[in-house]
């Protein structure tokens, strides 16, 4: 069996990738981009035997003299597997083998909601964390409509009938107000100065995902009253960012345009748009709006992988002596739990 980490340009991760169902976290130029925001290479584990193919986007981060560890790329870029059953099974000792012979000390992969149904429980340890909502576009609209919550269509009827419209921004025109709208969301909902991305991060995102990247917004009026971020990939459109003018709260102009970009994405021949969870997979106010829209439920899960025991209790210890290196289902990798937090997956 062949296993090798490859870079952004290794021709084996563009093939893969082209022949492969995958969604946009898993291409180079996308990986390539949050690496450099996260202080870390991009890469890509590929293993291959016979017909069966293993794909998993990583970025390669120092965790120690000596040591490095790696994590997914912002998403939902879980492995991208094909071939014979055993071989989804018999992969993962030989790459194992081989990130441990790169020195790394562990692995934390954020496993894909639509693409990985059945989880690799023999790579590691793998954790459920809740659940997040697509809506299946292969309805009739009727039948979406039928499903989507009674508060949800009396106040995007309520918008219609007040003529607010909504539309996809073709010369993206609105970024640099979705970016100042983005964060200013973002700093609402008291989120981490990571999430606090600078407009360039939008422009460098339209240009690592070109067409597949779409801005909708919300017009009330003539202002930009919310607005969207949407990647369409081989039949997924994922609902990625999205951001609010605090001055319409009480217009709710973000059920419109998710009902907007439903209609928009089933008429161009998807097959999903993933809405995701809540904060963190939990079943908070977030996951209760978009629930509302789909019953479609997927389990969000991620693996955990230790691949050097005594290096990573060394690790462990010397950022926090009170923890526990065996213990694997709370924040991952232990060395990196912000100290002043509670656990969490990482």
């Amino acid at each position: 069996m062949r296993v090798e980490l490859l870079d952004p340009d290794a021709a084996r991760w563009h093939e893969t990738v082209a022949q492969l169902r995958h969604d946009f976290y898993h291409l180079p130029s996308y990986v390539r981009l949050v690496a450099a925001y996260d202080g870390g290479e991009p890469r890509a584990v590929y293993a291959e035997e016979g017909a069966g193919r293993l794909l998993v986007p990583l970025i390669v981060r120092r965790a120690g003299p000596g040591m490095l560890d790696g994590t997914s790329p912002y998403g939902y870029p879980g492995p991208l597997v094909s071939g014979p059953g055993p071989f989804a099974r018999d992969v993962w000792p030989a790459v194992r083998e081989r990130l441990r012979a790169e020195g790394l000390v562990s692995l934390f992969v954020r496993l894909h909601p639509l693409l990985n149904p059945d989880p690799p429980e023999e790579a590691g340890v793998v954790v459920e964390h809740g659940e997040t909502v697509s809506v299946d576009l292969r309805l009739p609209a009727e039948a979406l409509w039928r499903q989507t919550v009674s508060g949800h269509r009396n106040e995007i009827n309520r918008a219609v009938r007040a003529g607010h419209r909504v539309y996809v921004d073709t010369r993206w025109e609105h970024l640099p107000t979705f970016g100042r709208l983005y964060r200013a969301t973002m700093q609402r909902l008291g989120a981490g100065a990571y999430y606090l991305f600078p407009d360039r991060y939008f422009e460098q995102l339209r240009e690592a995902l070109g067409d597949r990247l779409r801005l909708c917004v919300v017009d009330i009026g003539g202002a930009v009253a919310a607005a969207g971020l949407f990647a369409e990939t081989d039949g997924i459109v994922q609902y990625h960012l999205s951001a609010s003018d605090a001055a319409f709260t009480r217009d709710r102009p973000v059920k419109l345009l998710l009902h907007f970009v439903r209609g928009w994405a089933k008429a161009r021949g998807n097959l999903r748009l993933h809405l995701g969870g809540g904060v963190g997979g939990r079943p908070d106010s977030l996951f209760r709006f978009k629930a509302g829209f789909s019953p479609a439920r997927h389990p969000f899960r991620t693996l955990r992988v230790v691949l050097d025991e005594a290096a990573y209790a060394e690790l462990v210890r010397a950022h926090d002596p009170t923890q526990d290196p065996t213990g694997l289902d709370g924040f991952f990798p232990l060395y990196r739990r912000p100290l002043a937090t509670a656990s969490q997956p990482g």
